[in-house]
């Protein structure tokens, strides 16, 4: 039996139109006393989980690096980027990886409040997941009733897979969120549905297929065809500025898209296979399936929820198809089931649960199954809170990675805070911890505009097989070059980089170790480069590129 056939009902607006005169629910304005109580609960349980459970500094390192890289591409804008215009910055050069919204309110949060916080990107993303509980609402009142609309909300709110994930500072609430709203605004505020859904694209990479998705998608509704230059207007607006944006400081329009894809689903940075991903991909490929039946089930039928449906089932589709038919597998491990790639998917299918047993069942059973329908869903509802268990063992586990990067922050700082080398610069690896930037600046007292990337070295612009073992007078030369242009006094150099230590080893009088990370094995070297003339520095290059040396 067909859920989108179940559910299959006409646009409140037609039925009007068409002389049905069965009642419909009465629309709930988005300020109303419910708004109020639902936001409340779903705020709460968020905040006490950041303030009181969690460390609110340690957004989890390790399962959450991510939240550090997107604090740093944010700080680093502010600190450096917009004194180049606008543009966004990072040691890591994924600046645009994800999307330009997210880091732009961070920035702005930061010169709001004056603080550069973690927390601060933590609490933005506990309110961006508070808003999407407060839409599931209405959403769910709008398109069933009041049943649906509580089971489904109660779920999004105290689920610990959705605290967990909206109180990690990740940037998946705020493109949720935005893509919700638009659904909520149609049809009668187009314009702002049209804003919402181009947002989400800014906001989240998935939202560059989910958004114009659903503008083609409400075509498909009479109501919003009268309404169709309004909702074009406000999402070609928001999609063209983006767009020369990306193409003006990247050079591809689209590049969020491109790389997020070309990247994770086509393997270009994926790991190897291993055997437990392998035995998982038919389960995924399974989900998928389901999924997608019903995204075609939804188009064809196209019940009054029809985009609320189409939203989450292609949400779904796409997680699990990721998963289950690319390369994307490899970043499957058996904790991947509580972080943010899932945690929509979990509130959709609580969403679906709460129809079959307030809209389904008691359709086909009748209305005195009602009370056992509420208690299955409170007996559901408070064993999903045993997922608590696991996810507080791994968040726990986390600890170790927060403390030994906040020790190598301050450790680091001290050095470079040393009046010798201050003055100058502070050469970072590419961070695969960028949590040891955070603890740089919360913990240790430096400005980002302090730091080097070693991203863009001087190899950077070269071959991948131009070495200095095999060029030792032309890339020591542009090493050279490198550290003097950019006063560099300390560099932080990992022991996997083999034309750096090279480099330091045929020029001892150079270089003076003064410190050593021993767990990440990096060691700490003052710098005293003379500068050579720029005449020589020019010549290395063009001699570089031409592969000589």
């Amino acid at each position: 039996m067909s859920l989108a056939r179940v559910l299959s009902d006409h646009d409140e607006e037609d039925r009007r139109q068409g002389g049905d005169p069965s009642p419909a629910t009465a629309p709930l304005a988005l300020w109303s006393w419910w708004t109020l109580g639902v936001l409340l609960i779903a705020l709460v349980p968020r905040l006490i989980y950041l303030f009181a459970i969690s460390n609110p500094e340690n957004a989890g390192d390790g399962l959450y690096t991510d939240v550090y890289q997107h604090w740093q591409i944010a700080y680093l804008t502010k600190e450096i980027g917009l004194g180049h215009g606008l543009r966004l910055w990072d040691l890591k050069g994924v600046e645009y990886f994800w999307g330009s919204l997210h880091p732009i309110v961070l920035v702005i949060l930061f010169f709001v409040t004056g603080s550069t916080d973690i927390v601060l990107a933590r609490i933005q993303s506990l309110a961006f997941g508070s808003l999407g509980v407060v839409l599931i609402f209405h959403l769910c009142r709008r398109y069933w009733n009041l049943s649906v609309a509580i089971a489904a909300t109660a779920f999004a709110a105290i689920a610990p897979t959705s605290v967990f994930n909206d109180s990690s500072g990740m940037l998946e609430p705020m493109g949720v969120s935005l893509s919700l709203l638009g659904i909520w605004l149609l049809p009668k505020r187009s314009l702002g549905a049209g804003i919402a859904w181009g947002l989400a694209t800014a906001a989240r990479p998935e939202a560059w297929l989910s958004s114009p998705g659903l503008v083609l998608a409400s075509f498909l509704r009479r109501a919003t065809v009268r309404r169709w230059f309004l909702l074009l207007l406000g999402f070609v607006s928001v999609m063209a500025a983006q767009m020369a944006f990306l193409g003006t400081r990247t050079g591809n329009p689209i590049y969020p898209l491109y790389w997020n894809y070309l990247a994770n689903a086509g393997g270009l940075w994926m790991k190897p296979l291993i055997a437990s991903q392998q035995s998982a991909r038919p389960w995924f490929v399974a989900l998928w399936a389901l999924a997608t039946l019903g995204l075609l089930t939804t188009l064809w039928r196209r019940p009054r929820s029809y985009l609320l449906l189409l939203y989450g089932f292609g949400s779904c589709a796409l997680v699990f198809g990721l998963f289950g038919l690319t390369a994307f597998i490899t970043e499957w491990y058996p904790w991947r089931w509580m972080m943010w790639i899932l945690a929509f998917p979990y509130d959709f299918a609580a969403l679906l649960v709460a129809i079959g047993l307030f809209v389904i069942v008691p359709r086909y059973v009748g209305r005195g199954i009602r009370p056992l329908t509420w208690v299955t869903a409170g007996v559901l509802l408070v064993g999903v809170q045993l997922t608590w268990i696991p996810i507080a063992t791994a968040y726990t586990s986390t600890a170790s990675a927060w403390n030994t990067d906040v020790a190598t922050g301050r450790y680091v700082a001290s050095i470079f805070g040393q009046p010798d080398y201050r003055g100058g610069a502070l050469n970072l690896p590419p961070p695969d911890h960028p949590a040891v930037t955070y603890a740089l600046v919360h913990y240790g007292g430096l400005e980002g505009r302090h730091f080097i990337s070693q991203l863009y070295d001087p190899f950077y612009y070269l071959p991948a097989d131009y070495h200095y073992a095999d060029h030792p007078a032309t890339a020591g030369t542009l090493l050279q070059c490198w550290l003097s242009t950019t006063n560099t006094s300390i560099l932080v150099m990992p022991d996997d980089r083999p034309d750096y230590l090279a480099y330091a080893a045929d020029h001892p009088a150079w270089f003076e170790m003064v410190g050593r990370v021993a767990a990440y094995g990096w060691t700490i070297e003052a710098v005293h480069v003379p500068a050579p003339s720029p005449q020589t520095c020019a010549q290395s290059a063009l001699t570089a590129r031409a592969g000589g040396g």
